[in-house]
């Protein structure tokens, strides 16, 4: 499912769903993935706001970095969705970047970028979409299905706020091909 932004769409805020909500305009609506308590005093009095081009450039540097993952394009559209409301809507968020090992990260990641961390207890690799950048630490997306924290569970889309230093740059699986591995 590919989806184009134009000046159609509106967001809210959905009580009923306590969510914020984005009328694309042909009869399909998006409901994002965070509950009321993570959203700032302005998206919960949100009617029929117009997506503006700020949403729009946003949405689609989310949407060109979840090009590089292996998900459905339901779901790439999904993550980039939820990234724009992640950067336009939520609290601020206290990291909790103790789940994951030190990286030495050189620079600040990008806005959508796609980032690994490896889990401190474990070493498992997990892919995050940097939803916002900070300058010492950034939101991020969880963006695969799901990950087991030894206090908690997190499912595709959830936010975690982590120190820059522990985000590693998303590298693509390469494939061997048969030569390689007859080798």
């Amino acid at each position: 499912m590919k989806i184009r932004p134009d000046d159609q769409w509106r967001w809210y805020f959905d009580p009923e769903h306590s969510r914020v909500m984005l009328d694309l305009a042909n009869g399909m609506v998006f409901r994002s993935r965070f509950p009321a308590k993570m959203l700032t005093d302005y998206a919960m009095t949100m009617k029929g706001i117009s997506f503006s081009v700020d949403d729009a450039a946003l949405y689609y540097a989310f949407e060109e970095h979840a090009r590089r993952i292996n998900i459905a394009p339901a779901l790439k559209a999904e993550l980039a969705l939820n990234g724009v409301v992640a950067f336009r809507f939520m609290k601020p968020q206290m990291p909790k970047s103790w789940y994951f090992s030190h990286f030495s990260l050189v620079g600040k990641p990008e806005h959508g970028e796609i980032v690994q961390l490896r889990l401190q207890d474990s070493g498992t690799e997990i892919m995050f979409m940097v939803a916002e950048v900070g300058d010492n630490a950034s939101l991020c997306l969880l963006a695969q299905q799901k990950l087991e924290l030894n206090d908690r569970v997190m499912s595709f889309c959830d936010p975690i706020k982590i120190m820059n230093d522990r985000l590693m740059p998303y590298t693509e699986p390469t494939q061997t091909s048969v030569y390689d591995r007859a080798i």
